[in-house]
């Protein structure tokens, strides 16, 4: 079943084809192979879906596997590659600049220049980054942080990547609503509360959501450690704490409501260094009163029934156990409230798209949750997305709140500015002290950022925030450095006269210049398959491979020295427009590189 909502999901995003050279050659070739053969019913959108880029760019820049014709022609790949070749090659088209067939392939190389004059000229004018409204309201939820607990590393990458998906979505036109919900009730801030309500006098004056984390791994200690007359003590303790909350009265309640605004406040400070902001918060403490409305609503439709004191329903015949909406004490769980607040965004929001950013550790969870949708027969069932991604594990291991070993988000930032602090130090008597600061708060931003995006969702991260802030290799400090030093390039130009020219762009003869020319033009088409995907991953890797590309022209071709004028000019056309793409490519995994380092 969850097959099936992916299936709709994709659908539902595809975007227009964004890569004209490819629909360009997909009718040239659908031409070809009518011209070849009549009687095929060969669609011109299986033609444009076998076009792939090859994996050895010395190849060419778009490759056709004519093996998928074999069976339709009823004759060897080679063959039909040779016959279309020879008729693409009659046809003179001028962005076509060389067609080769090689084992069943058809290789294809673009003329460079003709891409160039046109790239370069929309990249300057930013239509080259424009993309048509599209008539969909998607929200993307994501953060979710709980309070009473330390934002810890794993906190992280759900903000980065929920964050970027956030960017892709309004880049590519559609009316995007970040939202964050947050876990502001349940037994971890009972836990919390519990173990406060022993230590109130320890509670110190700054830098309290960190203390109240260790309160929770405080609580989990003493419940450990009780025996089981201790234990049922201290869970009929956590159940009227529980029931304080919801009551929204009494000193409980007033803690409560104390230590979560710290908590918040902690929050906040984090999403405004990364410079991530939300369009909508909400909050479980809010969605309490609707759960218990959904509890009485179900169970009066029959869907729900009472089991040994819990309401539920038994979802066995689909793996997924008991679904329990209410337990025996009368407190609903957090999967409740999700089915509230499902309601909730569908109805107040209009959206046609709801997107859950959340760990894998709580697959089960949307199973179920999904499960009763269907169950339910909740009429945007098919409209809701679980963005299941990897975790933030330590190198000896899975970090965990509860037992106190996680990484904080903020021993993770105080690492990495300290690290960066120290490169930065030779600049100390050229920058000033606020250019200093800004550089390296935009280089730990874009470290950790990069580090969490890079790899695939799917993926467990292994941390290793050492590799993060490199200057060399696949990290953001790299891609920023790349683009300081475009800007450098561009800066000496005009001291030394010379502008960005599109009048002269024949003079890029080099391999490696048609090469970041192609990549170039690449950007749109790979920021698509990212959002498709929901993996900024692949944009992170396209931006990557852009960036080496560009290394290579730099140590191979020295830009502003021995050469023309014309070629000086043109080149500085090349990184101008370079520059700006892999800009544009940061800021949509969430990065803004700084203009000098």
């Amino acid at each position: 079943m969850i097959l099936n909502y992916k299936y709709n999901i994709y659908r539902f995003i595809r975007q227009d084809i964004l890569d004209q050279l490819k629909e360009k050659l997909a009718v040239e070739i659908h031409n070809a192979i009518q011209g070849i053969n009549k009687d095929l019913s060969l669609t011109l959108e299986f033609i444009h879906n076998c076009i792939e880029f090859p994996q050895d760019t010395s190849k060419g820049d778009y490759a056709f596997p004519c093996f998928r014709l074999a069976k339709s022609f009823r004759r060897k790949p080679d063959l039909i590659a040779n016959e279309i070749k020879e008729i693409l090659e009659k046809r003179t088209l001028d962005y076509i600049q060389k067609v080769d067939s090689v084992t069943g392939f058809l290789n294809i190389s673009m003329n460079k220049i003709s891409i160039a004059e046109e790239l370069f000229s929309s990249v300057e004018e930013k239509s080259f980054f424009e993309v048509d409204e599209k008539n969909k309201k998607v929200m993307v939820e994501y953060s979710q942080p709980n309070t009473h607990k330390e934002f810890h590393v794993g906190h992280g990458r759900n903000v980065c990547l929920g964050d970027s998906i956030t960017r892709l979505y309004k880049y590519f036109g559609y009316e995007t609503i970040g939202a964050n919900y947050i876990g502001d009730e349940g037994t971890h801030i009972a836990k919390c509360l519990f173990a406060v309500k022993r230590h109130l006098n320890e509670m110190p004056d700054q830098n309290r959501a960190e203390w109240l984390g260790t309160m929770y791994v405080e609580a989990n200690r003493l419940l450990k450690e009780a025996n089981e007359e201790e234990k049922k003590k201290i869970n009929q303790e956590l159940s009227e704490i529980l029931a304080a909350i919801e009551s929204k009265n009494g000193d409980t309640y007033a803690l409560w409501k104390d230590t979560r605004k710290d908590c918040l406040d902690d929050f906040n400070k984090i999403y405004d260094w990364l410079d991530v902001h939300f369009d909508h918060f909400f909050y479980e403490s809010e969605v309490s009163g609707p759960a218990q409305n959904i509890v009485k609503t179900y169970m009066d439709k029959g869907v729900f029934y009472e089991d040994n004191g819990a309401i539920g329903i038994d979802m066995k015949d689909q793996k997924l156990g008991f679904f329990m909406a209410r337990k025996s004490d009368g407190n609903t769980l957090y999967i409740t409230k999700d089915i509230a607040l499902a309601e909730q965004k569908f109805d107040e929001f209009k959206i046609d798209f709801n997107i859950y950013v959340v760990g894998n550790e709580q697959d089960f969870h949307f199973k179920q949750l999904f499960n009763f949708f269907k169950f339910a027969k909740f009429e945007n069932a098919d409209k809701c997305f679980h963005l299941s991604y990897g975790m933030v594990k330590r190198a000896d291991g899975k970090m965990s709140s509860r037992q106190g070993n996680s990484f904080t988000f903020l021993e993770l930032t105080n690492l990495v500015n300290n690290k960066l602090a120290e490169h930065l130090k030779k600049y100390e008597d050229e920058w000033t002290t606020d250019e200093v600061e800004d550089i390296k708060r935009k280089l730990a931003v874009g470290a950790i950022k990069y580090g969490m995006l890079s790899s695939d969702p799917k993926k467990d991260i292994v941390f290793e925030p050492e590799d993060w802030i490199r200057f060399d290799g696949n990290s953001g400090p790299y891609l920023m450095y790349s683009y300081s030093r475009c800007q450098s390039i561009l800066n000496k130009g005009k001291e030394l006269g010379h502008s960005p020219s599109l009048k002269n762009l024949h003079h890029l003869r080099s391999d490696v210049e048609g090469e970041l020319i192609f990549q170039l033009y690449k950007f749109n088409t790979m920021a698509e398959v990212a959002l498709n995907q929901f993996k900024p991953s692949f944009l992170c890797n396209y931006l990557y491979e852009l960036a080496k590309i560009f290394s290579q022209l730099y140590v191979q071709i020295p830009v502003l020295k021995d050469a023309t004028k014309e070629e000086i000019e043109a080149r500085l056309s090349l990184i101008n427009s370079f520059s700006t793409v892999l800009h544009k490519g940061l800021e949509l995994i969430g990065i803004t590189p700084p203009q000098k380092m």
